[in-house]
């Protein structure tokens, strides 16, 4: 990239700053304005789209119950949009989850909830509604607490990291077709380093990505990271669970558009349409390939393999030829993405039928996160899903270990607990979630904690698993944190100080206050001290406007703090 290159690139992502979201120091490809004018187009457009679509015998009790649960789910991403809430919008894309798993068959209809009345309907709605606006509260409250802003914090150095990160990569190429082809490894040391790696893995894909936007990847480690990401991609969708895709295209679209300043429509609307298709397919292929227990043996199998996969989605979406395929099973992708009926039936029959399981469930989780090598015969992180399968009658003994069922974390906290159980998950997920977005507020995108922010999204996407699941992805993605991080990581300079510091000494100016004054003092007295001491090429480090990259110039040496100087950016709200 040559110079004049560069410098329009950094006059693009400066002029996008004003009124625009920052997210580790780098502007997002739209300004607050526009991501807002955004929102409400579609907070206008999805409910009319859905209504107009609406089953002819909805209630007006149940289009009220949805109208509800719609507004549970678009109000954190409201609080974020409009800068009310800072971070990774790591709850609001939470909550954006429930709105195919439970908004559209609401309002739209599923085949199942002709076999319940109308007040249980309403009841699964208002339960998942509070759930969302109980952990919303707390999510918010933790969140837009006073942030503190580190001169120096610890993270990765992109020289040293680079290898170490696409080893990685390739080592989760790895054991992903080792885990396909020969799915007998699944315990001791394989699973740990499966684990880690795995992990370890998509904090690579999320640092490639953002360099691969920002043009700074070299031309060999392009090409290389490219391939890789292909293989992997392939890989697990061949194991036919496409939830474990989506973390990974996820993160990848995530650091692109950062690093970029900019959406890669095509890609994005080819990524989404496959995804469609794969999805409306699946269950012909697990009919065939993992219920009688039959595998791909060669990477040669698979242009036929994808193929056929294609053929039912198309088949499914009535896009296709015409079929033999019999009523029963051709599906909609829409009702296979439902979980509102997964709810209503674990409510209706809890206690009346069927008692609670009082932590059940639960119990084994803290077993769950000691390294399988150490503890040979401790549970899988889907145990919660497969008693739930049980104890409900929906797969027998010998069918848990052939499917999985998607029970969200609300069914499970009402099949063990009831609504006690929901509002207590609700406070504990919308704090722990609230904790990890404030680690991810005034921080580069290189920092521990952004990083482990990533790692949590990537857990999050997949909201349709029991706590297990949940718990263990996000301990195995913090392990491999903390393991990289004695190896890449050093405490250093905040990239993104210097720009808030500005910004507080501004904002302070005027104020009499003495705390606020005294604070502004410090700064003022850092940033001279800065702009005396560290000059490269002539350039104070202290740059006038925000910083557009994940780590400061190349050509700059970041200097390490032992004590990092500390101040608060914002007033905190009473």
């Amino acid at each position: 990239m040559t110079r004049e290159e560069r410098d329009k690139r950094e006059a693009e992502k400066t002029a996008r700053m004003e009124g625009s979201p920052d997210i580790g120091g780098v502007t997002l490809p739209f300004s607050r304005s526009t991501l807002t004018k955004v929102f409400w187009g579609f907070a206008l457009l999805f409910p009319a789209w859905t209504l107009w679509n609406a089953r002819a015998d909805i209630t007006f009790e149940t289009t009220f119950a949805g109208s509800v649960l719609f507004v549970a789910c678009l109000l954190p991403n409201w609080l974020w949009v409009t800068g009310r809430v800072q971070g990774l919008p790591i709850f609001p894309i939470f909550s954006l989850t429930f709105l195919p798993t439970y908004v559209i068959p609401l309002w739209q209809g599923h085949s199942a909830l002709a076999n319940y009345a109308a007040n249980e309907i309403n009841t699964a709605a208002w339960s998942v509604a509070g759930f969302l606006l109980v952990a919303q509260l707390f999510w918010q409250q933790m969140a837009v607490r006073a942030v503190g802003v580190p001169q120096a914090v610890r993270m990765i150095d992109l020289k040293k990291a680079e290898k170490v990160l696409m080893a990685c990569l390739i080592a989760e190429v790895v054991f992903e077709v080792l885990f396909l082809f020969f799915w007998q490894l699944g315990g001791g040391i394989f699973a740990a380093l499966r684990g880690f790696a795995g992990a370890a893995g998509r904090m690579g894909i999320f640092v490639f990505s953002y360099q691969l936007g920002a043009g700074s990847l070299k031309p060999g480690a392009k090409a290389l990271f490219l391939s890789l990401i292909g293989i992997l991609v392939v890989q697990e969708m061949a194991s036919l669970v496409l939830a474990k895709v989506i973390p990974t295209i996820g993160v990848a679209f995530a650091g692109y558009m950062l690093g970029s300043g900019k959406v890669p429509w095509k890609a994005l609307g080819c990524a989404l349409v496959g995804m469609m298709v794969l999805h409306a397919g699946k269950y012909e292929m697990r009919d065939i390939y993992l219920e009688k227990r039959e595998r791909t043996t060669s990477l040669t199998d698979y242009p036929r393999y994808f193929a056929e996969w294609i053929g039912y989605g198309l088949k499914n979406l009535g896009l296709g030829k015409p079929g033999e395929l019999r009523k029963e099973d051709v599906s909609s992708a829409k009702e296979r993405a439902a979980l509102i009926q997964l709810l209503i039936r674990i409510q209706s029959n809890t206690p009346a039928k069927v008692p609670f399981l009082e932590g059940e469930s639960y119990r084994l989780i803290p077993s769950m996160l000691i390294p399988r090598v150490l503890s040979p015969g401790k549970a899988v992180a889907h145990t919660g899903n497969m008693i739930l399968s049980l104890h409900y009658g929906i797969l027998d003994e010998v069918g848990i270990w052939k499917t999985s069922v998607a029970f969200d974390p609300i069914m499970e906290a009402f099949a063990n607990y009831g609504y006690l159980g929901v509002l207590v998950l609700a406070v504990v997920f919308g704090f722990f979630i609230g904790w990890t977005t404030r680690l991810t507020i005034h921080v580069p995108m290189l920092s521990f904690g952004f990083l482990f922010g990533v790692q949590v999204i990537a857990a999050v996407v997949a909201s349709f698993n029991t706590a297990g699941v949940f718990v263990t992805t996000v301990w195995q993605s913090f392990l491999a944190l903390c393991g990289l991080s004695l190896i890449l990581m050093s405490k250093q300079n905040n990239p993104v100080w210097k720009y808030y510091a500005l910004k507080l000494a501004e904002k302070l100016k005027f104020k009499s206050d003495a705390k606020l004054r005294k604070t502004l003092e410090e700064v003022e007295g850092v940033l001279e001290k800065e702009n005396a001491e560290a000059v490269t090429g002539g350039e104070s480090l202290v740059a006038g406007g925000p910083p557009s990259s994940i780590s400061q110039s190349p050509s700059t040496d970041l200097v390490r703090h032992e004590r990092p100087t500390r101040f608060v950016y914002g007033e905190k709200k009473k």
